[in-house]
């Protein structure tokens, strides 16, 4: 058995390519801007995300999401926040088509930042579980565009 939640669609890329990582500052710390209306968020046991709906114009690339990971304040060393960051992009790449199905073919794109604020020791299962929940809580918020000739 597989860890894809869709093995038998043989055209989806389970790929995490560099245009889809939110590196722009300018966009980051747009979501953390507690002034703005426009910034949304779940949260789901570990795992707390921010996003907003943007120009694609404004992420300088045409993709239909870009996404960024920050392990939190709790865990400590470097070597336990690579792991966790590692953790969060893994199970948001096996996962990430609940998001981008939904934006690409939309004019506008999805920003998200994906938060982790458990106990480093439990990272693994709560991870796993929580942030596929939590993508799926966002994924609901959105109307799906109806296929051409549908």
């Amino acid at each position: 058995m597989s860890d894809r939640p869709d093995q038998d669609d043989s055209e989806r890329r389970y790929t995490f390519p560099r245009s889809h990582r939110l590196k722009r500052r300018r966009l980051i710390r747009s979501l953390f801007d507690r002034s703005r209306d426009d910034v949304d968020t779940v949260a789901v046991g570990c795992v707390r995300l921010l996003y907003r709906v943007v120009d694609r114009e404004a992420i300088g690339h045409d993709v239909p999401l870009q996404v960024g990971f920050a392990p939190g304040r709790r865990v400590d060393s470097g070597v336990e926040r690579n792991r966790v960051r590692r953790l969060l992009r893994e199970v948001y790449r096996v996962h990430q088509h609940t998001l981008v199905d939904l934006f690409l073919r939309r004019s506008e794109a999805l920003i998200v930042m994906i938060l982790f604020r458990g106990a480093p020791a439990q990272a693994d299962e709560c991870i796993e579980q929580d942030l596929p929940r939590a993508m799926q809580q966002v994924a609901s918020r959105f109307e799906p565009i109806p296929e051409e000739g549908s």
